[in-house]
């Protein structure tokens, strides 16, 4: 799995294609990500969690 903001979403499916990884999940968050409050980060952050567990214990592999 990674974890990339929108405006790596392109580069990241590339990559993992690259690599032999043409189905690597990502979990994708809005960008510019570094600007952001702290506030917004944990936000963020928190929208995730639950699409990253779900990735990682591959409740979601077909």
């Amino acid at each position: 799995m990674t974890v990339c903001s929108t405006a790596f979403t392109t580069l990241a499916k590339a990559q993992a294609k690259a690599l032999g990884h043409p189905d690597l999940p990502l979990v994708v968050i809005p960008h510019p990500f570094g600007l952001r409050r702290r506030e917004e980060v944990c936000a963020m952050a928190q929208s995730c969690v639950d699409e990253i567990a779900r990735l990682v214990t591959r409740e979601g592999k077909p």
